[in-house]
C-alpha cells in the first residue's frame, strides 16, 4: 500500500522505555520506533503516564531516558523529532503538582494531556478542565471515547469544547481496530468537528503498536484530506510551537 507523504505527529505514544506499562527496554523503544517510521510518523510526543501507579521516576531519570531516546531516533531517522510529555492522570493533586512544575507538559510548553477513569462524571471532567486552563495550561483530553459520561451525551464533548478543551482520539479507534461502538463514535466526533488530535498511544512493538495510517486514510475518505491533515499532521504542530489552534 503506497505510503503517506505526511509528517504525521502521534501526540500520545508510551515509547518511553521503564517508565510506565509502555516500553518495556530500548530495543522495544527501537521496535516502536520502526513502525512509527513506516507508518508516516515524523514526529512523537512522549507521553508515559504521570501518575502514583505508574510514575515511579525521578525527574532527572526521565530526563535521562528521553536523552537516550532522543539520541536513538536522530541515528536512526534524521528527519523525526521526539519532544517530551506525559498522560496526566487526574486526581486531586494534579493543579497543585502542575502549579510547582513537576508535571512534563506536551513539548514543554503550556499544553497538558490528561485523562480520567472511564466512569469520572461529567462534573468532575469539567472542574478539571476549568481548573487546568486557570492555572495558564491548555487542556487536551485523552482518548475522548473512553468515557462513559461522554459517550453516553456526545453534547458534552462539544460543551467542553466550547469551554476550551482540545480532543485527542486514539487511531484504533478510528480504524475500527477497538470495535464497532468506538468506531462510530469517533465518526460522530470527526463529523461534528470536535477531533484536535490523533494518537496511536501505543505500548509496546507486538501489541498496541503505533500504528495510524488506516485512521488517516479513513478520515481522508470520509471527511476530506483537509481535515485529516489538520488534526494528523497540523494541529500537533500548535503544541509543539507552545501555540493555540487557529480555528
Amino acid at each position: 500500500m503506497k505510503k503517506i507523504e505526511k509528517d504525521i505527529v502521534d501526540v500520545h505514544c508510551h515509547i518511553m522505555y521503564d517508565v510506565d506499562d509502555g516500553s518495556k527496554n530500548l530495543d522495544m523503544s527501537k521496535g516502536m520506533i520502526d513502525i512509527a517510521y513506516e507508518e508516516g510518523i515524523r514526529g512523537i510526543i512522549l507521553t508515559p503516564h504521570y501518575n502514583k501507579r505508574f510514575w515511579t521516576v525521578s525527574k532527572d531519570k526521565y530526563i535521562e531516558t528521553y536523552r537516550q531516546i532522543e539520541a536513538v531516533v536522530a541515528d536512526m531517522y534524521p528527519d523525526m523529532k521526539i519532544y517530551m510529555g506525559c498522560e496526566i492522570f487526574y486526581g486531586e493533586d494534579t493543579f497543585d503538582e502542575l502549579e510547582k512544575g513537576l508535571i512534563p507538559t506536551m513539548a514543554q510548553g503550556k499544553y497538558v494531556l490528561v485523562e480520567f477513569m472511564t466512569t469520572t462524571s461529567y462534573k468532575v471532567i469539567k472542574k478539571a478542565i476549568m481548573g487546568i486552563q486557570q492555572r495558564d495550561y491548555i487542556p487536551i483530553i485523552a482518548h475522548v471515547e473512553r468515557y462513559d459520561c461522554l459517550v453516553e451525551d456526545i453534547e458534552l464533548v462539544e460543551e467542553l469544547v466550547e469551554l476550551g478543551a482540545y480532543i485527542q482520539v486514539n487511531a484504533s479507534t478510528i480504524d475500527g481496530t477497538h470495535g464497532k461502538s468506538g468506531k462510530k463514535m469517533a465518526k460522530n466526533l470527526l463529523k461534528r468537528q470536535l477531533v484536535h488530535f490523533v494518537g496511536t498511544d501505543a505500548h509496546r512493538d507486538d501489541m498496541r503498536t503505533p500504528r495510524i495510517k488506516d485512521a488517516y486514510r479513513y478520515v481522508q475518505k470520509k471527511f476530506g484530506e483537509e481535515l485529516a491533515d489538520r488534526i494528523f499532521v497540523e494541529n500537533p504542530q500548535y503544541i509543539i510551537n507552545n501555540t493555540y489552534i487557529e480555528e
